[in-house]
């Protein structure tokens, strides 16, 4: 099967290698794994996105398409007739495409693919999102209207496309209007990135590690708060953060203030970016409990989460999106938007060894059963029935 794939993350051609940021990469790797050929329909980064192209595809049967410079939303929908013929001039070779959402051009790619069967990957809701911006009101409003036309319009292709979804709410949403809806887990993992261990939380200080996108909806201040709280009742721990910064978000600046005035400094520490694989796993490893303090139901599941209990650490989460629906008691869940709740559920953790381990054998366990080859190896079996019925 000759597959097509795009969305919105770009990467770039280095030599004879195409590099993008690992966790789009290691999925990639995966879907050539099943498929003669993967042609990938993606942007170039701008110059400051270049370092985030941090892995080399592993496999020679991916081949780049370059739709042009990864330019703000409004731009690349301007040249969406650009990136359309782009896309007629390659895909009477493909058999599915497959197109990852929500993404700006999701809509317009699909139109130009036709006759070629879609195949969606929806992963979040960008339009429950939107609060979660520190833009002018304007601008804000601006911003979900273009998403909520996106969203219509990228309804309208579901229901008549195979579509894969990693959230249990927006399986829900969607089941009534789309007959061909399948539930799906997006991970970054094998089976060799597995570590194994039966407890954490043996000796101080305790490092709470939270790794992902930097942006004010991950609750980056309710876990600086939280961890105040824990140090006030005589908890020596202290806070790991790895990724990347987001574009037009300041909230690192504002959490290191925080820390500042609640004399929380030495003991927050931002580590910047690491990339899927070896290097990022390394914090995992060393750190004692995972912490996710996401406010909003927009996006589906924290790939992290998969992550941390692969390399048996005990999750303290909010219960959003399809955190509760996955994990159930194998994490502690914790409303949203409350430092305090966020502290009790961490000295659980560190307190009560009993329920610790359950924790990290529960979620060890969910984790083997979302590995990418379990995973993609499924979505492409549902991806060739498609193409064979479709046709």
């Amino acid at each position: 099967m000759r597959l097509g794939f795009h969305y919105h993350v770009p990467a770039i051609l280095d030599g004879e290698q195409i590099r993008m940021p690992a966790y789009q990469g290691r999925f990639v790797d995966a879907l050539a794994d099943y498929c003669s050929e993967v042609v990938c329909f993606l942007h170039s980064p701008l110059a400051d996105e270049r370092a985030q192209m941090d892995y080399a595809l592993q496999k020679r049967n991916v081949r780049l398409v370059d739709l042009g410079p990864h330019a703000s939303v409004p731009r690349r929908l301007l040249s969406v007739r650009k990136y359309g013929e782009i896309l007629r001039k390659e895909k009477n070779g493909l058999d599915v495409m497959l197109l990852r959402g929500p993404s700006p051009l999701l809509p317009a790619l699909a139109n130009a693919t036709r006759p070629v069967p879609i195949a969606l990957l929806l992963v979040g809701d960008i339009v429950a999102g939107v609060n979660d911006s520190r833009q002018p009101f304007w601008r804000r409003e601006a911003i979900r209207l273009l998403w909520q036309r996106n969203q219509r319009r990228q309804g309208q292709i579901a229901r008549r496309s195979l579509t894969f979804v990693n959230s249990r709410k927006l399986f829900r949403e969607l089941q009534p209007h789309v007959p061909n809806l399948v539930e799906t887990r997006t991970t970054t993992l094998t089976r060799a990135d597995f570590f194994d261990r039966e407890d954490t939380c043996t000796c101080a200080p305790y490092h709470l590690l939270y790794t992902g996108r930097m942006t004010r909806g991950k609750g980056l201040i309710e876990m600086v708060e939280a961890l105040a709280l824990l140090v006030q009742e005589g908890e020596d721990v202290v806070l790991d953060l790895v990724g990347w910064p987001e574009k037009n978000d300041d909230v690192l600046e504002e959490m290191h203030q925080v820390a500042g005035r609640l004399k929380m400094a030495e003991r927050v520490k931002f580590h910047g970016p690491k990339p899927a694989g070896p290097e990022l796993y390394a914090y995992y490893r060393t750190a004692d409990v995972y912490v996710i303090a996401s406010k909003s139901d927009s996006e589906g599941f924290p790939r992290t989460i998969w992550e941390a209990m692969a390399h048996s650490l005990p999750v303290v989460a909010t219960s959003v999106g399809s955190i509760p629906d996955f994990v159930g008691e194998s994490a502690e869940l914790v409303i949203p938007a409350s430092s305090r709740d966020i502290a009790k559920a961490i000295r659980l953790v560190i307190k009560n060894p009993i329920r610790r381990r359950e924790m990290i054998h529960r979620g060890r366990f969910l984790a083997l059963n979302s590995t990418l080859d379990t995973q993609v190896g499924n979505l492409v079996h549902e991806v060739e029935r498609w193409a064979g019925r479709s046709r």
